[in-house]
């Protein structure tokens, strides 16, 4: 088997460094799924996360949600509570066309903040004009060539002393 076509699993409590050195072996997609499902769990306990694990976390349900059903799908979900750092988060990974196309989607809201419960009243509208527009990003996106799950574990490895799997760890 060649370096780089294993998938690892999910997160099972391995340390940063035992992930990231499974670079050689395993696809970087599923080591990026990996801290992210850690960094979830942290989230979803209700604990403080840095700003590259919250970047993390954003980028991830980025990737994820407009790959299974568009910008909607991202807005419709739970991972709008990521949208005030999606922009800022794609950029810091060097994905400006997936920046620049996620910053038109949020101005396609047009709301005054980006906070979840506005993101979702906004999305419950029925709204066929915002639902063209996010589809017409939706194809702008498929169209790009930003290797997103490549940058986002160059981030990760940058950012590794700021990126916590367990807690306590």
């Amino acid at each position: 088997m060649m370096a780089g076509d294993l998938f690892l699993e999910g997160y099972s409590g391995e340390s940063l460094a035992e992930i990231l050195a499974l670079e050689v072996t395993h696809r970087l997609d599923s080591l990026v799924l990996a801290v992210e499902s850690a960094l979830y769990n942290r989230y979803e306990a209700g604990e403080d996360l840095s700003a590259p694990e919250r970047s993390v976390l954003a980028v991830e349900a980025f990737e994820r949600e407009l790959n299974n059903g568009g910008f909607a799908q991202f807005f419709y979900n739970p991972s709008a509570e990521f949208a005030d750092v999606l922009v800022a988060s794609l950029e810091a990974i060097g994905c400006s066309s997936a920046a620049s196309l996620a910053q038109e989607a949020i101005n396609t809201l047009a709301l005054d903040s980006l906070d979840a419960a506005g993101i979702e009243a906004r999305m419950d509208e029925a709204d066929s004009l915002l639902e063209d527009s996010l589809s017409q990003l939706d194809d702008a996106f498929y169209a790009t060539q930003e290797d997103i799950a490549s940058a986002l574990f160059a981030f990760i490895k940058a950012h590794q002393a700021n990126i916590t799997l367990v807690s306590g760890n």
